[in-house]
């Protein structure tokens, strides 16, 4: 019978439109293969859709009185789908994805337009004829939200999908009215497939982000937030996307794994992040900011999180800025940075450590002007390496573990300024190589981080050129100047 293009090909579809952003309920796409060939759609998002979103093919008669179009057999033995009168199909191109239902005998999907036989009145899919019978068609565009793009869309098989979209949503437009539940077509971790949902402005290359915004709405609320990963679901990525106003704007359940944020915030909710849940996420250069609870929750429970937090921010929140970062089983952090967060009545942390089970990393991180601690150190196997925290309102690296056998590990770190003191941590302990100097940030009110002490850029350490320890030798391969690299290598291992 021949398969839909999520069985066969790795695909792409849209959300939106090239200037005025409307888009259609039945859309197409295309295949990535046909997207990236100069000599095929050429990333020209006028060869996929009207400006409008809407599919290339003129057919109006969709979900009409008729039938649209014939379907007969084509010279190689596949389905042909014929239009009677010239020029329906006069934009239609190889490679596009036809979203077809059928009268009978074939399963309705979406199916590659092969590029044989094709011409302004007919053309063939990538499906095996065997009887005669009739359609209803839509070729290429864009779907009309991004609810609906996701729906109708599968990378479980072993083929991955890429959502494309430059339409932002909101209560008020109608097309983000409630939580977005993400429970069912992600990838696959066995088929090494992906499902990835990406913003973007002008053109899918050019970045720029789009924004989910719940406007404080109680239907966000009782849904359980903005973007919630609700059940089984797993091997997602979504880059460049903003969610704000929407009680927890990002919220994962226990079953959801092997998801990527990339480029994305929360913003201004309850909870910026709330990724105490699942297992395997990894967020790149994400935010979470002006929330009135934690900007990022990796809070610890049996259900086993272990995640990853690089680049970072979290700024403006009420509480504090990483807070549980380790979970049960442990979770990681680089280069993030916690600033101007929990300097309300209550006071909280740039960052908390604590865990369950396992243990909880910070290297390279920045904490800076928050309510409480830099770094509070709770439970047990809590390290903070090459850190610095600077002008926070208690302690810079602070211990609040009860158990000495497991104390935390505080190296090659720097603290100056912080109003109760720089170093709290258990009498035996050293704070290995660390320092109490100014690390001279480049711009801090500005949000710019960098050390210019050059006691801070090599770890604390007066002269690791001579005979560095092991752990000078390994930090010289992740000092603050080098965020940027390694988030673009993490980003080629995700991708890959």
């Amino acid at each position: 019978m021949g398969s839909t293009i999520f069985e066969t090909k790795d695909s792409i579809f849209f959300v939106g439109g090239i200037t005025s952003k409307v888009g259609d309920q039945y859309a197409g796409g295309c295949t990535l293969e046909a997207w990236n060939d100069p000599a095929k759609l050429n990333k020209n998002l006028a060869n996929v859709m009207e400006a409008d979103g809407t599919p290339v093919s003129v057919d109006a008669a969709w979900g009409g009185s008729g039938i649209a179009c014939d379907v007969e057999t084509s010279g190689g033995g596949k389905v042909l789908i014929k239009k009677t009168g010239s020029g329906w199909f006069a934009y239609v191109k190889e490679g596009l994805v036809a979203n077809v239902v059928f009268e009978d005998t074939y399963t309705s999907g979406r199916y590659r337009v092969t590029g044989n036989e094709m011409s302004v009145d007919k053309f063939e899919i990538d499906l095996n004829w065997t009887a005669n019978t009739r359609c209803d068609v839509k070729v290429g565009g864009a779907f009309d939200k991004a609810q609906n793009a996701w729906n109708n869309t599968d990378a479980t098989q072993g083929h991955s999908v890429i959502i494309y979209s430059n339409k932002s949503q909101s209560k008020t437009d109608g097309d983000f009215t409630a939580t977005w539940n993400l429970g069912t077509a992600g990838g696959s971790q066995a088929n090494k497939s992906f499902k990835r949902f990406v913003g973007f402005t002008t053109q899918p290359e050019d970045g720029g982000q789009i924004t989910f915004d719940g406007e404080d709405d109680a239907a966000f609320t009782s849904g359980g937030g903005g973007i919630y990963f609700n059940s089984a679901i797993e091997n997602v990525i979504f880059e460049n996307v903003i969610v704000e106003d929407a009680f927890i704007n990002w919220r994962t359940s226990t079953s959801a794994y092997y998801i990527r944020f990339i480029n994305c915030e929360g913003n201004s909710g309850a909870s910026g992040w709330d990724v105490s849940h699942g297992k395997g996420f990894m967020l790149i250069d994400c935010k979470g900011k002006d929330n009135s609870n934690n900007g990022f929750s990796a809070t610890y429970s049996s259900n086993v999180p272990c995640h990853c937090f690089i680049n970072c921010i979290a700024s403006g929140n009420t509480k504090n800025g990483f807070y549980a970062l380790g979970g049960y089983s442990g979770s990681i952090a680089v280069g993030c940075i916690a600033y101007n967060n929990g300097n309300g009545a209550t006071k909280y942390s740039g960052f908390e450590l604590r865990n369950s089970s396992g243990w909880s990393a910070a290297i390279n991180c920045v904490s800076y002007n928050n309510g409480k601690h830099g770094f509070e150190l709770r439970y047990r196997n809590t390290a903070a390496i090459n850190c610095i925290a600077k002008d926070n309102g208690q302690w810079g690296f602070y211990n609040d573990i009860s158990d000495v056998s497991t104390p935390p590990h505080v190296a090659y770190c720097c603290a100056h300024g912080n109003s109760s003191g720089q170093f709290s941590l258990p009498a035996a302990l050293p704070e290995w190589d660390s320092i109490e100097q100014d690390p001279q940030f480049v711009d801090a009110a500005s949000g710019d981080f960098r050390p210019r002490n050059p006691a801070v850029l090599r770890g604390g350490k007066p002269d690791i050129n001579g005979n560095p320890t092991q752990m000078g030798a390994i930090l010289q391969k992740y000092q603050f100047g080098d965020r940027e690299r390694i988030a673009n290598m993490a980003r080629l291992r995700i991708i890959r």
